[in-house]
């Protein structure tokens, strides 16, 4: 029976936060890339799938072997970053474990459709946190491969009690225009 194939990507972020402005808003800001880390089955040689601002086009991925892969793609969220605090500390940040819309204790991963305002069924692709990964890694499963969806991640900065940060612009699992 075909399997799921996989791509593992590592989102790097950096930013800095200096606080409440006098007329009470957050100065904040940082910068987010995304890595592709692996794959299975290997994407081949000079083919494309991530790309530095986050989108994921599974479309470039012909899948030639479809006796032992399907076209669904299980993507795996890893994190490196951190955050600048005013007075110059270096501080981790991690992947933030709620949200308005997501019950507590679950990954930040807000999955839309391709309207980027509609929130994906979970029928169709969900986000929970990788088996044995301590709630370090995301595993988003994409359950449709005919649809394209847009995925935006959010952190936290522990130091700052747990200041939460979406990241934007939302990444998409592939480009229509390509299929």
């Amino acid at each position: 029976m075909p399997q799921d194939r996989t791509l593992s990507i590592l989102m790097t972020f950096h930013g800095y936060f200096t606080g409440v402005s006098p007329n009470g808003q957050d100065e904040y800001g940082g910068r987010v890339s995304y890595s592709l880390t692996g794959s299975n089955p290997a994407i081949p040689a000079g083919v494309d799938v991530v790309d530095r601002g986050g989108k994921i086009d599974i479309g470039a991925w012909v899948n030639n072997d479809r006796a032992n892969w399907n076209d669904r793609v299980d993507i795996t969220f890893s994190l490196d970053g951190d955050c600048t605090l005013r007075n110059g500390t270096v501080v981790p940040v991690v992947w933030s474990p709620r949200m308005n819309n997501v019950p507590d204790n679950q990954p930040a991963m807000l999955l839309m459709e391709s309207d980027m305002t509609t929130p994906a069924s979970p029928n169709e692709v969900d986000a929970s946190w990788a088996p044995g990964s301590n709630n370090s890694q995301i595993l988003v499963n994409d359950k449709d491969e005919t649809k394209d969806y847009y995925f935006r991640p959010a952190i936290v900065i522990p130091a700052l009690n747990g200041y939460y940060i979406s990241c934007d612009p939302p990444l998409v699992n592939r480009a229509q225009a390509n299929r």
